[in-house]
């Protein structure tokens, strides 16, 4: 068995802690805050759902409804006039003004037209127009490249 002196021990004890600090940097840490890659998977979850509900409100009510973010999402809440509820709002999906939000805590864009419906978040880096963008187009009934 070979014997190691004080230098070659600490230098074997250090590149460890390098190690372990590595892995845990890439694999334990992004897992625990959440990383991008398993918010954008949430992001078009949450996008399709919120098309669906829009879908089934439109079907209820002849129309989709009217107004902002939160003022849709109330509607879709329950706050229209046969107070059906077409989608669950969670404490955790919208911000303090009511507005439905993506992972990365930025609000949709929800654009409605008489026959289609985009929903669109910001992405990671929460600036709308650029490439990390996530936006569903009813259109298509897919996801698209802003």
């Amino acid at each position: 068995m070979k014997e190691y002196d004080l230098k070659q021990s600490i230098v074997i004890v250090v590149v460890g802690f390098a190690v372990l600090w590595v892995c845990l940097y890439f694999f334990v840490f992004p897992f625990l805050a959440g990383s991008s890659r398993a918010k954008t998977p949430r992001a078009r979850l949450e996008e399709r759902q919120l098309f669906l509900s829009l879908e089934n409100y439109r079907e209820n009510f002849g129309s989709y409804p009217t107004g902002e973010n939160a003022s849709l999402i109330r509607a879709l809440a329950g706050t229209n006039p046969k107070h059906l509820k077409f989608i669950n709002v969670g404490v955790h999906s919208t911000n303090e003004t009511g507005e439905f939000i993506d992972p990365w805590n930025t609000p949709y864009k929800i654009l409605l037209e008489s026959n289609s419906v985009a929903i669109l978040s910001a992405g990671m880096n929460r600036i709308f127009g650029d490439k990390d963008d996530i936006v569903f187009n009813s259109r298509s009934n897919d996801f698209v490249k802003p």
